[in-house]
């Protein structure tokens, strides 16, 4: 590796080393700003690797499971941290299947599953997110850990024939429809990835979603006017990995490509450094880039860089703000979709992935209990 390769921005003062926060909050355009520049143009994501490990192992609660974490301005370990965690080592590159011993697994699994509710849902929910979103994450979590959970999840049946899905899209708020996505992402998303769910079924989601979408900017949902310019950003990054994972066109690249390139800030964000919506945005441009690979790529490419060069610039006081391990998570899938979409500069010696595109976090095949 050459000395530029070792020397990144992320390796500066002790810190980054201090990993002292757990995180959850973006960092303001202000600090953004006020940071000094790189010292170099590529960043050694190895260094932010031990920097997230560092301090995702400072927040495992002494005394109890393997995999119990505890978010530091909370009183008692929850769930969000336990799944969280998992889920962040899988994306920096991890094989937790062949990293942990078998005891360690388990115990973690138990963690998880201790907090299963009688209906197969998991709870409580992060504050603002949903129990289908808490099912995502739980799926998530024990896909990669090699568990499975512990009932079969009852809300599935609001939605699991051909002839509830349509009505069931309809009732999501889709005016404000980052938020209202969850629903979607954590339940007809891993619903379709379940032993339960028939091309039948797919077939008639496809058809509405499809339906719904506006052929001029590739958002959902069309004729509805969004309570924010952000928020079809938001709705849409937690529906495209439905057409993903599920091998479906999906029927608008350029649109979305050219939607998303039209919000990006000034400074190179999307909402703050960090932040969820800037996932989105990462995530949004590298997926639809391959499908139309030749639609923007070099616009594409400079949007993510100066996304990249504000973010890695702020890092530092990202970590110091202390935010939780959930939005830790979202910053280094931020991360990793940089290193997938600027290989060159965002260096490692392991694939990073993402929680969007990562198929080995939509196992609900092999985690679903079924009756």
């Amino acid at each position: 590796m050459d000395q530029d390769a070792r020397q990144s921005t992320t390796s500066r003062p002790a810190a980054l080393a201090l990993v002292a926060a757990v995180l959850g909050m973006s960092l303001t355009d202000a600090e953004a700003d006020q940071m000094s520049k790189p010292e170099t143009n590529k960043t050694d994501l190895s260094q932010v690797r031990a920097e997230v490990r560092a301090y995702m192992d400072a927040l495992q609660v002494s005394g109890k499971p393997y995999g119990c974490y505890q978010d530091p301005r909370d009183k008692s370990p929850a769930l969000y941290p336990a799944c969280d965690v998992a889920i962040t080592r899988t994306i920096m590159g991890e094989d937790l299947k062949e990293t942990l011993t078998p005891s360690q697994r388990q115990e973690w699994i138990a963690h998880i599953n201790s907090f299963a509710r009688p209906d197969g849902s998991y709870g409580p929910p992060r504050k603002h997110h949903s129990y289908e979103h808490a099912n995502g994450m739980v799926v998530g979590a024990l896909g990669v850990l090699g568990g499975r959970q512990k009932r079969p999840v009852s809300f599935y049946d609001g939605f699991d024939t051909p002839e509830k899905v349509g009505p069931w899209l309809e009732k999501i708020d889709w005016r404000r429809q980052w938020g209202g996505s969850h629903l979607f992402w954590g339940g007809i998303h891993c619903f379709s990835m379940s032993r339960r769910c028939t091309d039948a079924w797919r077939n008639a989601a496809f058809a509405w979603l499809d339906a719904n979408l506006d052929p001029k900017t590739g958002w959902w949902r069309k004729g509805v006017a969004p309570a924010g310019p952000l928020e079809p950003l938001g709705g849409g990054a937690h529906i495209w990995p439905i057409y993903q994972h599920q091998h479906r066109r999906f029927p608008y690249p350029q649109q979305v490509i050219d939607s998303i390139l039209a919000l990006q800030k000034p400074n190179g964000s999307w909402l703050g450094f960090g932040n969820y919506m800037d996932l989105d945005a990462l995530y949004g441009l590298a997926y639809m880039s391959s499908l139309a690979p030749r639609h923007r790529r070099d616009d594409i490419l400079a949007a993510a860089t100066k996304y990249g060069r504000g973010f890695v610039k702020g890092w530092p006081a990202y970590l110091a703000r202390k935010p939780d391990l959930h939005g830790l998570l979202g910053a280094v899938g931020s991360f990793g979709l940089l290193h997938q979409l600027l290989p060159e500069t965002y260096t490692d010696t392991v694939r990073w992935t993402d929680i969007f595109s990562d198929a080995r976090l939509y196992q609900t095949h092999s985690v679903e209990m079924v009756e």
